[in-house]
């Protein structure tokens, strides 16, 4: 009788640990920095998808390192960890993935981080400060939501989106980098919600593919005219209805 109550006590003991680990990846599928908040590296050439948040240490995770999933061939979906703060230069520069949301307390998502990869859509959430350059340069996304909290969206940050159509851009953003909306071919009208107009530098094509129409908040259509950084713009200028 005690031999079958210590294996039945030894199988549930196995089984529970198997449940908690079900969600588990194996560490030899990444590289973490010492303090395990970053993800230096993923090195499973083969994963398909990553739920960070659902594994014990992944979940920890701070800062997607730079280059972490750089030329991943096969990742197509990942949910990044709630603790997430940072996304670094290039992190996930060409790889596959599809779609992405970004996590609250991301304030910043560096150079190149999703450049050039599948990306068809992405979800930002608010305490986003800003898109650094080329962050989502050449991709594939349809439509753009953005924070209230985005201050700054950097030089060539959504170049070669050619699937956008319409964009507003939040009172709080302060500076449009220079071709930020580039080569967006059927991008025809920018809608600005500043009661002031924000410093920009040519973010939008002026004789390829032009953007057709760019709405002001009521009110303001003179301020915008005068602002020298939309005299190229002046003539395609109008107030939201």
């Amino acid at each position: 009788m005690r031999n079958i109550l210590f294996i039945l006590s030894a199988f549930l003991l196995f089984a529970c640990k198997d449940k908690d680990n079900g969600n588990s990846m194996p560490s030899s599928d990444y590289e973490l920095s010492p303090d395990g908040l970053t993800l230096v590296k993923w090195k499973n050439e083969n994963t398909t998808a990553v739920d960070m948040q659902a594994d014990p240490v992944l979940s920890k995770v701070q800062v997607i390192g730079e280059k972490a999933f750089y030329i991943h061939k096969n990742i197509v979906s990942i949910t990044l960890p709630t603790n997430l703060r940072s996304i670094e230069k290039g992190a996930f520069w060409y790889a596959k993935i599809r779609h992405i949301t970004i996590p609250v307390g991301v304030q910043v998502i560096k150079e190149f981080a999703f450049g050039s990869s599948s990306l068809t859509s992405v979800q930002f959430s608010e305490g986003l400060i800003s898109i650094d350059k080329g962050a989502f340069y050449d991709c594939e996304i349809s439509s753009l939501n953005f924070p209230e909290s985005l201050q700054a969206i950097g030089e060539s940050a959504f170049w070669g989106n050619r699937s956008l159509i319409s964009i507003t851009i939040p009172k709080g953003v302060q500076n449009i980098g220079t071709e930020s909306f580039f080569a967006c071919s059927k991008l025809t009208t920018a809608t600005f919600k500043g009661i002031n107009p924000p410093k920009v530098k040519d973010p939008f094509n002026t004789l390829i593919d032009p953007i057709a129409r760019i709405y002001v908040p009521k009110g303001r259509l003179e301020v915008y005219k005068k602002a020298e950084d939309f005299k190229p713009y002046i003539n395609i200028i109008s107030e939201e209805e």
